[in-house]
């Protein structure tokens, strides 16, 4: 599934996309040899995982005057390396394919027009310190070695210039950058785009209350004020009930009127993340397309940069996904919390190309920030995603694995920012991410 389009100047493009795939097949070649003149060894990094969602659901929060990291801070965080007692597997290179234009899917009749086309951003302006993206691959490496897949990808100047893959998919077949993986709670920042998409479109007001009337879910009046904003920032005050997620039948709307009953909890206003507002938000995504959540996620995020493939965990596992040990079953309840299945190329593709006016909704405490830059984790029992936005907007890494060799989705970031940091020529130590 090639998927990308080459911009204004595709003779450029292809140019590029030949000098990248010779610069990437050169180091994997010396990886192969033997050769470590590129390779900087980037630790394993992140607390041993007691629960699901472990990285986000703690009881940590944030007050509404808190202050994120900025991403000039240079405070490395302090973590434990994880077990990494899983059975190796032989990861599998997959190389740039030529670029190629695919036309997007025809919006639905009931849905608003579908987003245009989102154009290349201007080149970087700054080469990049290692263009064999050395600590990159050894990044992926170390993720690869000791889960049963793994996939990742860097987008640089909204193009795809660094995709690897390993382990296999249900059909048997390798497994690519462009492989859909269960990604958990990076779901959470898809579904983030999508309402930035509608907010721009007039199809919502993110400072207006929730519209509970429109999603039809039942709810104590003292929820009537609490607005969209409010729930994009986990600061509505709606109950973690992390556990419960997990556990039972039924889909998101089946689950989230139980925690509607009674007024907001007293933390409101402050940080406290809830899958239920990610829950609530993908309903209203629904309801204000009229598609289901991942045609409207086709449509409003991975439409504009010529991506597909995402589908959902309610519908089951495709033969060229790659398996989720546990089977997707009892991830669907999550809805827009977590329920997408995606490839990394896609999910880097995506936020590779963020106009300003995504930018103005995608705001911390929504997103996670660190020195690098800003993104979100996702962490549940058989599988861990990282995606990160670094420099400033021009470069994107998505990571995603299939085991659980690493702790949780922070853990996976641990591994891949620094490392591509460190290609980029940007050292900062240890990720340290608020909230």
């Amino acid at each position: 599934m090639n998927r990308w389009r080459s911009g204004a100047n595709p003779q450029a493009a292809h140019t590029r996309a030949k000098a990248l795939l010779l610069a990437t097949t050169v180091a994997l070649v010396a990886t192969s040899c033997g050769a470590q003149g590129d390779r900087v060894a980037v630790p394993i990094a992140g607390p041993p995982a007691t629960t699901e969602q472990s990285d986000l659901e703690s009881d940590f929060s944030v007050s509404t005057d808190s202050v994120p990291a900025t991403v000039n801070s240079t405070v490395p965080a302090t973590t434990e390396a994880p077990s990494t007692t899983t059975t190796t597997t032989t990861p599998t290179t997959t190389t740039i394919p030529p670029t190629t234009t695919v036309p997007p899917t025809a919006p639905a009749t009931t849905a608003p027009p579908a987003a245009n086309t989102i154009p290349l951003p201007p080149p970087p302006e700054r080469a990049i310190a290692n263009p064999f993206f050395g600590a990159s691959n050894e990044a992926f490496d170390r993720l690869a070695s000791t889960n049963a897949a793994a996939s990742m990808t860097i987008v640089r100047g909204g193009e795809v210039v660094f995709s690897r893959g390993s382990g296999s998919v249900i059909d048997g077949a390798a497994a690519t950058g462009d492989s859909p993986m269960v990604v958990a709670s990076v779901s959470k920042l898809v579904v983030a785009v999508a309402i930035a998409r509608l907010h721009e479109q007039g199809l919502i007001d993110i400072a207006a209350p929730m519209p509970w009337t429109d999603i039809e879910i039942p709810h104590d009046a003292a929820w009537a004020d609490v607005t969209i904003r409010e729930i994009l920032d986990h600061r509505s005050g709606l109950a973690k009930a992390r556990f419960s997620w997990f556990t039972g039948e039924g889909t998101c709307r089946d689950h989230v009127p139980s925690l509607l009953t009674s007024p907001p909890r007293e933390h409101r206003g402050t940080w406290v993340y809830s899958n239920g507002n990610y829950c609530l938000l993908g309903l209203l995504v629904e309801q204000r397309t009229g598609l289901t959540l991942d045609a409207a996620l086709q449509q409003l995020v991975f439409d504009p940069v010529a991506a597909d493939g995402v589908h959902l965990t309610v519908g089951g596992l495709r033969p060229g996904d790659v398996a989720h040990p546990d089977g997707v079953e009892r991830l669907s309840r999550l809805g827009g919390a977590g329920t997408l299945i995606v490839s990394t190329d896609d999910t880097a593709l995506a936020l590779g190309r963020l106009t300003p006016a995504d930018l103005a909704v995608l705001q911390p405490p929504g997103v996670f920030t660190d020195q690098y830059g800003w993104g979100h984790t996702g962490t549940v029992d058989g599988a861990k995603a990282c995606i990160w936005v670094l420099d400033g907007g021009e470069t994107v890494v998505s990571a995603t694995i299939a085991g659980n060799s690493v702790s949780a989705g922070g853990g996976v970031c641990d591994i891949v920012v620094p490392a591509v940091g460190l290609d980029l020529g940007v050292d900062l130590g240890r990720p340290v991410r608020t909230p």
